[in-house]
């Protein structure tokens, strides 16, 4: 029988860990990526959530109802979609990997001037 190695242990423990403490947001809640129903709907969403490296941003939509572009925070606050890189065309996750501010737009014509933006902090790793 082999002996029980306690360090193996740990190092598999530590390895594990943040995978099992990271959350996944569903951006919107149940209403989803979409038109919000009001203007703040997406800032007071964020403002109920704590967002760490590590965590993934769930955004359900309808593929080519909407998209998903982050974008620096002016192009965020002027809905300056030319030139953004769409990063999801259908539901699907985007990785939190950095701490700091981070935007949000919907690039489809008309969607972020109707406030379908969110921006939110990334704190560090809680673990």
């Amino acid at each position: 029988m082999t002996p029980f190695n306690f360090n193996l242990l740990m190092f598999m423990a530590m390895l594990v860990a943040p995978m099992a403490l990271a959350t996944q947001h569903v951006v919107g809640d149940n209403d989803g990526w979409s038109n919000p129903r009001y203007p703040e709907f997406y800032a007071e969403w964020a403002s109920l959530h704590t967002f760490n490296v590590g965590d993934t941003l769930f955004f359900n939509f309808t593929k080519e109802a909407h998209d998903v572009a982050e974008v620096p925070q002016e192009a965020y606050d002027q809905c300056h979609t030319q030139g953004a890189k769409v990063i999801i065309k259908s539901a699907g996750e985007v990785k939190l990997t950095s701490c700091g501010a981070h935007h949000y737009i919907s690039t489809r014509k008309g969607d972020c001037e109707t406030h379908q933006k969110v921006a939110l902090y990334v704190q560090p790793s809680s673990v």
